[in-house]
């Protein structure tokens, strides 16, 4: 069953993706991109052959796979036709993460280029308050995955805390607006794709679908705070992907210095869910 829900996660990933991006260009007033454009990108890279910066050490040529398997580890782990995460499964999975994280941002600054390095310090300066909201947000929405639509007084609440907290950490780590925004490849304001400016070909390629799994697993843990179960949770993450292209055209990006600011208040409403929980 495993097997099957991460193929199905691989598969659909890129589908939702040029969805978003068709979406967004139709609210602008633009025909958009085909919501198959993501697959042909895709191959186009796959048939490409990779290139790396001369000099560059091992990591830079392994951090696209470590990315990619670390995504796939992601979507193995959203609870379609489970319950949530224990505690220590939520640790271990922010563990991952921050590995996911890590080796990306030290091939960025392996490059030895102004611009990747810049994004990679950009992206661990952000993280640093992601995690733990994402933490705090996964350990308050350990209440029964009910709880949310039926009122069961402080685990409603609880939960309802979580959500928005997680939904908070699920823009920042999807690079969406308006922490980030991946309509624009001007070096100065990139964070996530900034990284991997020197990558190109089927490095590439593993890098884009890494994000578009990480992008839909997010988006379906989101969903099962809200509503267990396989159809519940792809359908609520259809739904958040709806909300989060609206946001994009509603608001522009923030400035570098307002992004802290949002990811503490997602650390505050996951702080407050654990102590609703608790009491």
């Amino acid at each position: 069953m495993t097997m099957l829900q991460v193929l199905a996660i691989v598969i659909v990933a890129p589908l939702l993706h040029g969805a978003m991006k068709r979406l967004r260009a139709r609210l602008q007033g633009r025909p958009g991109p085909s919501i198959w454009q993501p697959y042909r990108d895709l191959r186009k890279l796959w048939s490409k052959d990779a290139v790396l910066p001369e000099g560059t050490g091992w990591i830079v040529a392994c951090a696209p796979g470590v990315s990619l398997g670390v995504a796939i580890a992601l979507a193995a782990a959203v609870p379609l036709w489970s319950q949530p995460p224990a505690a220590l499964d939520v640790i271990a999975l922010a563990l991952l993460l921050a590995l996911g994280r890590w080796i990306v941002a030290v091939a960025a600054l392996d490059v030895r280029s102004g611009f990747t390095a810049m994004a990679a310090s950009r992206a661990m300066t952000l993280s640093s308050l992601a995690e733990p909201a994402l933490l705090l947000s996964l350990l308050g929405a350990r209440a029964a995955p009910s709880s949310f639509l039926v009122p069961h007084g402080n685990l409603s609440v609880a939960s309802a805390l979580a959500l928005v907290a997680f939904f908070i950490v699920t823009i920042a780590e999807t690079a969406r607006i308006p922490v980030d925004n991946q309509e624009t490849h001007y070096e100065l304001t990139m964070i996530h794709e900034g990284q991997a400016l020197e990558y190109s070909g089927w490095y590439l390629a593993l890098l884009e679908l890494a994000g578009y799994i990480r992008q839909l697993a997010f988006l379906a843990i989101a969903a099962s705070l809200v509503a267990p179960g396989p159809l519940a949770a792809l359908a609520g993450a259809g739904a958040l992907a709806v909300l989060i292209t609206l946001i994009e055209n509603a608001f522009a990006r923030l400035r570098l210095f307002d992004i802290p600011q949002l990811l503490t208040t997602a650390i505050l409403l996951a702080i407050a869910s654990v102590g609703v929980r608790i009491v």
